[in-house]
């Protein structure tokens, strides 16, 4: 089995096994074919994730919603799967010969390959999504479910000369990963200050957490039944925190949100390293009528990401996403959007822009698709659900 398999099955099914990428700001199908943007164009379906706050912004008539999503992303910015599959290859050569000259350009062919793993990383995301919304006739409320299976890989202690790179305890590839299964209790309510309508929301939450840590020469990377055997697993308990969220409509049409994250903070040992919840802030701004939605949001914060190691620094965001929905009616909606990772110290591949698109249904049901893309990151989300 080739290392890419085997590292997106250890990756992602390592981690995965351990449950029934969470990230900071997590989006849904609706959010994200529209370029990630929801801090002021969130429903009542969606609010609970995007800003507790725009519960108070249902669509008329809907005072009942529904909605079960799963989503997954994989990025890969630097072909990372890509280099270690070919030094396992050139590894592969090095053991079939015994010419002293072919030994000696296999080893140089793996030290240069060795030498383009510093920095490099990829990352898998996993979400799934259920959460029902009431609202009532002085405020809003719903109950949500999240889980979201991150995890991530990159290559330290590089070897150095042509004889280190065969040495078991240089080039480990370290492999870490994080359930966050996340409950929450939303309400919101509205105001009229000076004229004009003014919400305001707070969530209290419960996240359970897990992980999987492992560490292995890229020489002997096994197969995903190994790594579940030889990784590390840990029960972490729970983070107890609160989101709050406020949104200012202008008009009818303009509406400025914000949504602040984990206003109480945590960390958790895993021995070698910490795994902070840290707070987070997002802001958006929406004009909206009955046939179109254009927004943007942006990350008043860089978010680091819900791992532990150090190395996964890279991974690091801070969004600025835009994205439009045109309505047709309420039966059908198209969205399309971008957005682009502005943080600071993270590659260059990390920084492309991300195109989005995404389609809405309304066929008794509501059935919401959407995708991402990039050069070396894909993405996409359905969901599903009902309101009235």
């Amino acid at each position: 089995m080739k290392i890419q398999n085997k590292i997106l099955s250890i990756v992602a099914l390592s981690i995965c096994s351990q449950s029934a990428i969470s990230i900071p700001f997590t989006f849904e199908g609706r959010s994200l074919g529209m370029g990630g943007v929801s801090v002021a164009t969130a429903d009542l379906a969606t609010a609970s994730w995007a800003n507790p706050a725009m519960l108070t912004n249902q669509r008329p008539g809907d005072d009942f919603s529904l909605l079960i999503g799963l989503g997954a992303f994989v990025r890969d910015d630097e072909d990372l799967i890509s280099d270690i599959d070919n030094f396992q290859a050139a590894n592969d050569r090095l053991n079939a010969t015994t010419d002293p000259t072919e030994i000696a350009n296999i080893s140089n062919e793996m030290l240069g390959i060795v030498q383009g793993l510093d920095g490099k990383d990829m990352a898998v995301d996993v979400s799934g999504i259920a959460a029902v919304g009431m609202a009532f006739k002085t405020f809003a409320m719903s109950l949500s479910v999240r889980a979201d299976v991150i995890g991530a890989g990159t290559v330290t202690d590089l070897a150095t000369t042509a004889a280190e790179v065969v040495d078991p305890t240089k080039n480990i590839l370290n492999l870490e990963g994080v359930v966050a299964t996340e409950f929450g209790l939303s309400i919101a309510k509205a105001y009229k200050i000076y004229d004009r309508k003014v919400s305001i929301g707070i969530k209290p939450k419960v996240v359970d957490l897990q992980s999987f840590i492992y560490q292995e020469s890229i020489l002997n990377v096994s197969d995903a039944s190994d790594v579940f055997d030889e990784g590390v697993k840990s029960d972490l308990g729970t983070f107890v925190s609160f989101d709050l969220g406020a949104a200012i409509d202008f008009t009818r049409s303009f509406r400025l949100g914000l949504n602040v994250r984990n206003l109480l903070t945590d960390e958790f040992d895993l021995g070698v390293a910490k795994l902070s919840f840290e707070t987070n802030a997002r802001m958006g701004l929406a004009y909206h009528n009955r046939y179109l939605t254009v927004a943007v949001d942006y990350d008043l914060t860089e978010n680091k990401p819900l791992l532990a190691n150090p190395a996964f620094e890279n991974l690091k965001t801070q969004y600025i996403g835009v994205g439009a929905e045109f309505n047709a009616f309420d039966f059908m909606q198209l969205r399309v959007g971008a957005r682009k990772n502005v943080a600071s110290g993270i590659s260059d591949k990390a920084k492309d822009t991300a195109l989005t698109a995404g389609l809405g249904f309304w066929l008794g049901f509501n059935l919401d698709v959407a995708a991402t893309v990039t050069e070396n990151s894909v993405g996409a989300f359905v969901q599903t659900g009902f309101r009235f």
